[in-house]
C-alpha cells in the first residue's frame, strides 16, 4: 500500500514537473526574442504610433513648440533614452495599432485606452493620463437653461443626465471604449450612428445629422480651445462617468521596454511633467495655428 502510495506521489510530481516546462516553453514562445527597447537603444531610433484626426494628442501641421501632447511625452521619453524620434506614424483604429507593434514598424503606441480585450493583443504600461467618455450636446434637443440668472444647479453635466431626454441621436467614432460604453448605456432609448473617424462624427453633429457628439472628455477639452464658437450651440457634456485609463502600448509580453516605460512615466508624474504638458495642450489654444 506504501508502495503504490509512493508511485501515486511520484507520478504526480512528474506530471507537474511536465506541465511546469510545457508552461515555461509556452511562455517563452510568447515572448519577443529581441526587446524593443534593446532595438531602440541600438539603433539610436524611436518610432512611434499615434492616433490620427485627435488634436491636441497629434497636431498634423504643428507650431513650432506645439507638437501635440503625446508627441511632447514621447520625446520625453527619447531624450531619456539618449535617442532621436525618428518616425511618426498616425493610424486610425486600435487595431492598426497593434498590428504595427507585431510587424516591428513601431516600438511603442501613444494614446490608447486599456482594457482586457485588447489586453490580449498588446502589454500596456502605467496610464499617463485618465480621461472619460464625455459629448458635446445640441442645445435644441435639452430644456434650455433659465436666462439671466446664475446657474446654480446644472441638470445637465456629463452624458448619463441624457438618459431621460427623449429624440437624442449620437455620433461616435468605431472601434473605440466610447461607442462600447454608450451602447451598452443608450443603445435601447437612442439612435447610435458610427464613424470611422472622429472628425466624420463632429460634421455629422454640425449636419444636424445627429444632435449628440460623443468623445473623450479631455479631448472634448482641446476641440473647445481650437473652435471656442461650438459653445455658443452644444452643451459641453464634460463630467466624469468611467475612468479610461491612457496608456503607451507595446508588443505583448516586451518586459523589459514595459519596465523601462513605468519607471519613465512613473517619473514624468512625479515631476509634474504630465500635468504641465496637459495645462499647455488642454487649458489654453496657444498650440492653434492662426492663435
Amino acid at each position: 500500500m506504501k508502495i503504490q502510495k509512493n508511485i501515486l506521489i511520484s507520478i504526480f510530481v512528474l506530471l507537474f514537473f511536465w506541465q511546469s516546462i510545457g508552461f515555461a516553453k509556452e511562455t517563452n514562445r510568447l515572448i519577443p526574442e529581441k526587446s524593443g527597447l534593446e532595438e531602440i537603444l541600438e539603433t539610436k531610433q524611436l518610432m512611434i504610433s499615434v492616433s490620427e484626426d485627435n488634436e491636441p494628442y497629434y497636431i498634423y501641421d504643428p507650431k513650432p513648440g506645439y507638437p501635440g501632447f503625446e508627441v511632447e511625452i514621447a520625446r520625453a521619453y527619447a531624450d531619456y533614452l539618449g535617442v532621436k524620434l525618428t518616425k511618426i506614424t498616425p493610424l486610425t483604429t486600435f487595431k492598426h495599432h497593434a498590428e504595427a507593434l507585431e510587424k516591428g514598424k513601431v516600438h511603442i503606441s501613444m494614446g490608447n485606452s486599456s482594457n482586457l480585450e485588447r489586453g490580449k493583443l498588446v502589454s500596456f504600461s502605467l496610464p499617463y493620463t485618465f480621461t472619460s467618455t464625455g459629448g458635446l450636446v445640441n442645445k435644441l434637443a435639452i430644456p434650455p437653461e433659465p436666462e439671466g440668472e446664475v446657474v446654480s444647479n446644472n441638470p445637465y453635466k456629463s452624458i448619463l443626465d441624457l438618459q431621460f431626454q427623449p429624440g437624442i441621436r449620437m455620433a461616435v467614432k468605431s472601434d473605440t471604449y466610447n461607442y462600447t460604453f454608450i451602447r451598452e448605456q443608450f443603445g435601447g432609448k437612442f439612435q447610435i450612428y458610427t464613424y470611422l473617424k472622429d472628425s466624420l462624427a463632429l460634421q455629422a453633429l454640425l449636419k444636424n445629422t445627429v444632435n449628440c457628439y460623443i468623445a473623450d472628455n479631455l479631448y472634448l477639452e482641446g476641440l473647445l480651445q481650437k473652435y471656442p464658437s461650438l459653445k455658443n450651440d452644444y452643451k459641453p457634456l464634460l463630467s466624469s462617468v468611467v475612468e479610461k485609463q491612457i496608456s503607451i502600448a507595446v508588443r505583448k509580453y516586451d518586459i523589459l521596454l514595459l519596465t523601462d516605460l513605468n519607471f519613465f512615466i512613473r517619473e514624468m508624474k512625479r515631476s509634474g511633467q504630465i500635468e504641465k504638458l496637459k495645462q499647455k495642450y488642454f487649458n489654453n489654444n496657444k498650440w492653434v495655428t492662426g492663435k
